[in-house]
């Protein structure tokens, strides 16, 4: 995509967190500001990483998004005050829920489980984005993935906002009906605060997690908190085809990955920039397997 082609779907927005409509408010300083932590060279946590990843990006289109900016009788440094201002906004995890439950697993003990959602951003509903099983998952790595969603969604003009969903557990030390438990328990909870519905926020599967979860997520908000809406089956995507599923939904990642791959390596000015010819040819890879 080109640059002013993302410039565009960047202000558009922008123009839907609302900073397009003629507030006047002055924002905090720019964006650029480097985390200590990564300037010093430590190591820095993944939400660490995006948002400084998001303060480079910000850096670089400040700029252009000043001279775009669409009200011409604005002094030159009111424009940058509004830009960082929506910059500013974009940037930060909106809403945050933290969940503890208990579960009397197979053998009688009680067990307590942790969870998260994060709704990095509704400037456009409903939020979006997968919930995984990982025994490695916390508040952090839900927030950055979250945000990347965000970002995601905005890069591509997919009217979403970015949200992530994490349970701690490991999934392959659960039977099948300690695992339902846990995902009928948690959406619930997800429901009472408002952060499962459709056209509100609508969890996909993701690692540790599948098609499976997705049914059981459903149709406990239907016959719970949806009961009255008609489209209580539309809290969440992924679900078996024969319970309002869609087909494709199992491969879609894997073609979403080679289309891009395919796209990339065949694009002669991105190939020239790294010193490689286009094509799949003479080209090796890596695959990275997660144990």
């Amino acid at each position: 995509m080109a640059l002013t082609s993302r410039i565009t779907k960047f202000k558009s927005l922008c123009h839907h967190s609302g900073w397009l409509a003629g507030s006047r408010r002055v924002a905090s300083p720019c964006l650029t500001r480097p985390l200590s932590a990564a300037a010093a060279g430590e190591d820095v946590s993944f939400y660490q990483m995006v948002d400084l990843f998001y303060d480079k990006a910000a850096a670089v289109i400040e700029d252009q998004l000043v001279e775009d900016f669409p009200t011409p009788n604005l002094a030159p440094e009111e424009k940058r005050i509004r830009v960082q201002g929506i910059l500013t906004t974009i940037k930060p995890c909106q809403h945050v829920i933290s969940i503890s439950f208990p579960i009397k697993r197979d053998n009688g003990r009680v067990e307590m489980v942790d969870g998260w959602r994060a709704q990095h951003s509704q400037h456009r509903t409903p939020c979006k984005g997968g919930m995984r099983f990982s025994a490695d998952v916390h508040e952090g790595e839900v927030r950055a993935l979250a945000a990347l969603m965000t970002y995601k969604c905005a890069v591509v003009d997919v009217p979403f906002g970015g949200a992530k969903a994490g349970v701690r557990i490991d999934p392959k030390k659960y039977s099948v009906e300690e695992l339902e438990k846990i995902t009928r328990r948690f959406t619930i909870e997800l429901a009472k605060k408002g952060f499962i519905g459709p056209g509100i926020d609508v969890p996909a599967p993701d690692m540790g997690t599948g098609e499976r979860e997705m049914s059981w997520m459903a149709s406990t908000y239907a016959k719970t908190v949806g009961y009255l809406d008609i489209n209580a089956y539309a809290c969440c995507t992924g679900k078996p085809v024969h319970q309002s599923g869609i087909h494709g939904r199992v491969s879609a990642t894997g073609k979403g990955l080679f289309h891009g791959v395919e796209q990339f390596i065949n694009e002669a000015s991105y190939m020239s920039a790294v010193g490689l010819t286009p094509g799949f040819g003479d080209k090796t890879f890596i695959v990275q397997v997660r144990v």
